[in-house]
């Protein structure tokens, strides 16, 4: 196996398994170099290029204007904005069939017949997509069998749309208001859809106003920033409104800059990757201000292990995951269940995942998978050959464990899982041992035992603390304060 193919082995692994420790859904952030893949949009400088280059009374080529102001493309749009605004009035009186009458109401901003362009050409791509005979129909096809917790992206066309037409759309400043913003099965379009040319994000008076609102958004998708699994495609490290958020989430964790935040991950596409190159497993991002987030990171030159290592198996539906979400809230805040169909009784019954596929007639995963009937060697205890022991010995996957020992998060027991190696030597996560095992036949799915609950219960008190290794040997680290 070559290098970059260990590689990328190793790191779908990690993937993997952080989706498995959190259990949760992956919340997918988009940005544009989705939409250059599979709809050959152009990049910003591009759309701003064609943008002047299809205005009639176009003065100057797209150079003027990225030196008048230093190739700060808000600013760049700004100005053509004012173009468009003076073509749009000088033609209003002709027959031009340039822009509809009703841009030219009151009530619009002058930006509204730039962006109305904006949103025309976003269209005309979109329209020329078909998932048949696309030259990546693989990739594609598997992309659209994800069911992720919801989609966030900063693109203006519809491309998320024909891939998850069972989400529900909400746009720009609706993603801070309505409630349902952090439920399952939404595409969040924060800097606005072309459907809404109004809504659109581009210009420096946009990203102005944008960044006074950005922060009650982060604040509403911080908290399940720290509980989903966080996957950027098509966004570059050095994206100012990506940095902005992981600002936030810096700042959240209050932690060491260089250490990998576990459930954040970067994937990035290089057209051509040497088989005997193997890329870094994670990147440190510059935040300014002497702060830095270190983060997960995955260079590919196609998205199909990718996209194969976020499906997780599910027998229902978007439409039933989102509607049982909303009606077990309105059962919380309401004062009375009379106008619920819910059988309250049972729903009481209601303790896992497990009980709930159960209670709704499904079929959960864990019990979907056969588990190997091949005895298991675990270290420190011996054989396991009966599947109800290995369940009963590692009753709890680590988000349980978080619960149990009060944290906010499954992160926070990564977290002492890696000052265990740090000290030790010792990745309780690297084998089957007495603190964990891995019962996943295709996909992971780590299980922790009791010792591994008193054993993080102990590093959580700062509490000396000890472990057993592969050859079930006591080590036993130097004492080292933990801050949660």
């Amino acid at each position: 196996m070559s290098q970059y193919a260990t590689y990328l082995n190793d790191s779908l692994l990690r993937l993997r398994t952080v989706l498995d420790d959190s259990g949760t859904r992956p919340i997918l952030f988009v940005g544009s170099g989705i939409s250059r893949r599979y709809i050959n949009s152009p990049d910003w400088l591009g759309l701003l290029e064609i943008l002047n280059n299809e205005l009639p009374s176009k003065k100057y080529p797209i150079g003027y204007y990225t030196q008048n102001c230093n190739n700060h493309l808000p600013t760049v749009a700004s100005l053509l904005i004012d173009e468009y605004y003076d073509y749009a009035w000088e033609s209003f009186s002709s027959d031009s069939n340039e822009f509809p009458k009703h841009l030219y109401h009151h009530s619009n901003s002058k930006s509204i017949f730039f962006k109305y362009k904006v949103a025309s050409l976003m269209e005309q791509l979109v329209n020329g997509f078909s998932f048949e005979g696309h030259l990546y129909s693989e990739e594609l096809n598997i992309l659209k069998t994800l069911k992720p917790h919801v989609i966030i992206t900063t693109n203006y066309d519809t491309l998320m749309e024909k891939i998850f037409p069972d989400y529900n759309v909400i746009i720009g400043q609706q993603v801070i208001k309505r409630r349902e913003t952090t439920n399952i099965g939404h595409i969040l379009k924060i800097h606005g859809c072309m459907t809404k040319p109004e809504e659109i994000i581009i210009s420096k008076e946009d990203y102005d106003g944008f960044e006074e609102r950005q922060k009650y958004l982060i604040a509403k998708l911080l908290t399940y920033f720290m509980e989903h699994p966080v996957v950027f495609l098509g966004y570059s490290l050095n994206d100012p409104n990506i940095k902005a958020i992981l600002t936030d989430i810096a700042a959240i964790l209050n932690g060491d800059s260089d250490e990998v935040v576990n459930n954040i991950w970067f994937i990035e596409w290089k057209e051509k990757i040497d088989s005997n190159f193997k890329p870094p497993t994670d990147k440190t991002i510059d935040l300014g201000n002497g702060k830095s987030i270190r983060v997960n990171y995955i260079q590919v030159n196609r998205f199909n292990e990718i996209f194969k290592s976020l499906y997780q198996q599910t027998a229902i539906t978007m439409d039933i995951l989102r509607e049982l979400q909303s009606n077990i809230y309105n059962i919380i805040k309401s004062k009375t269940i009379t106008n619920l169909e819910v059988d309250m009784v049972r729903l009481q019954t209601i303790k896992d995942e497990e009980e709930l596929a159960r209670l709704i007639g499904l079929t959960s995963i864990s019990s979907a998978k056969s588990l190997t009937n091949e005895p298991v060697k675990v270290i420190g205890i011996g054989t396991i050959a009966d599947p109800e022991q290995i369940i009963a010995r590692y009753p709890m996957r680590i988000s349980q464990l978080a619960e149990k020992l009060g944290l906010s998060s499954w992160y926070h027991v990564d977290v002492m899982i890696k000052k265990i190696y740090r000290e030790t030597g010792f990745n309780i996560k690297g084998s089957n041992n007495r603190y964990h095992i891995d019962i996943g036949i295709t996909q992971p799915e780590h299980r922790y035992s009791a010792e591994a609950l008193t054993l993080f219960q102990k590093i959580l008190n700062e509490e000396p603390y000890s472990v057993y290794d592969e050859n079930d040997n006591e080590l036993y680290p130097e004492f080292e304060q933990l801050v949660f």
